[in-house]
């Protein structure tokens, strides 16, 4: 209980819960996971109960080894590995629950068919997909007639036919919704979520390994002109085209960022404030003054703040705003440095 008399959740509870809202593969792991554990739970306890005990140990097996690979998800964050493991513990499941169970075990096969796509990587579910089926049809003899045989095997492949289209279409929408979520949709920079979680990272590094970070704020001179003499569309140019030659000139490893209006932020990860300001130096003298936009020449200020350790992400780009103000305040179109 804190002091207000709430129940206070413990830390790693709290980080499972972040992550199940953040993580679609984490959350269908971990619901498909729990939900399979508990509803084969009330199977072994019904069959314990009838006394159909091999029926009811091999249910209790299935409980245990699902519930292993949720607890090694949850340890581990690897929803890749964990995601396979459980594509092909359901193959398994499956073919065991159908020479145990009967015809129940085919049944549950066709939710293995679907749900392999979503666990794992599609190539993958096909592969178990195709490997479950055969097994289940040359192992269990339950299937007796040949109309029989070829109704499973065609819904077999359908449902896997299905499954993959679904699973790439996913994966197409997933990433373009992880752009839009991270992109300014003008020029192509990290917008001010994607810059945040970047720096909160930085600063993790910093404390945890001593990893060094420096910042660079910039903000483009007499922009307001720009839009208020030629126009809005000669100002997205403008900014469009700073965005571009600022890409083509640092590392691939290197953020970059809008800010807001014509400011922007590269995080340097990995480099003292020493190189931080000499890289800041290069990048003005080869951008500023020499890149022409719509109107003319493009140039801007800039601040220079290397991470300090026990700095927070605010506190960073305080003074890195505080160093590209001074540029400003110097007379424009310089670099300055926080203290």
């Amino acid at each position: 209980m804190n002091s207000k008399g709430r129940f206070k959740y413990p830390g790693w509870l709290r980080a499972v819960v972040v992550q199940f809202d953040r993580d679609f593969h984490y959350a269908i792991i971990l619901s498909y996971g729990l939900l399979a554990a508990v509803t084969i739970s009330g199977f072994a306890v019904y069959r314990a109960l009838t006394g159909f005990w091999i029926g009811a140990t091999v249910n209790a097996l299935i409980v245990v080894a699902v519930s292993s690979i949720v607890a090694y998800t949850i340890t581990s964050g690897d929803t890749r590995r964990s995601g396979f493991m459980f594509a092909v513990f359901n193959v398994s499941a499956v073919v065991a629950s159908s020479l145990v169970f009967d015809r129940t075990g085919i049944l549950w096969g066709f939710l293995g068919l679907w749900i392999n796509f979503i666990l794992t990587h599609r190539h993958n579910a096909v592969v178990l997909n195709l490997v479950m089926v055969p097994l289940l049809v040359l192992t269990t003899g339950l299937l007796e007639t040949t109309v029989e045989i070829l109704t499973y095997i065609i819904t077999s492949l359908l449902i896997t036919t299905f499954g993959f289209i679904f699973s790439q279409r996913l994966d197409t929408q997933q990433r373009l919704l992880e752009q839009m979520a991270s992109r300014d949709p003008l020029t192509g920079a990290g917008n001010r979520r994607a810059m945040k979680e970047d720096l909160v990272q930085a600063t993790t590094l910093m404390a945890e390994q001593g990893q060094s970070a420096t910042l660079i704020l910039i903000d483009l001179d007499d922009f307001k002109q720009v839009n208020d003499r030629h126009g809005h569309d000669s100002g997205d140019q403008t900014l469009i085209t700073f965005a571009n030659a600022m890409r083509g000139n640092i590392r691939n490893e290197d953020g970059f960022y809008r800010f807001g209006g014509e400011e922007f932020v590269i995080l340097l990860p990995d480099v003292s404030v020493e190189t931080g300001r000499d890289i800041a130096e290069k990048l003005h003298e080869s951008i500023s003054g020499n890149l022409h936009g719509p109107t003319g020449p493009i140039r801007y200020s800039a601040g220079v703040a290397g991470l300090r350790p026990g700095e927070n992400w605010e506190q960073w780009l305080g003074r890195a705003d505080k160093a590209m103000y001074e540029a400003k305040q110097a007379g424009r179109d310089q670099v300055r440095y926080g203290d």
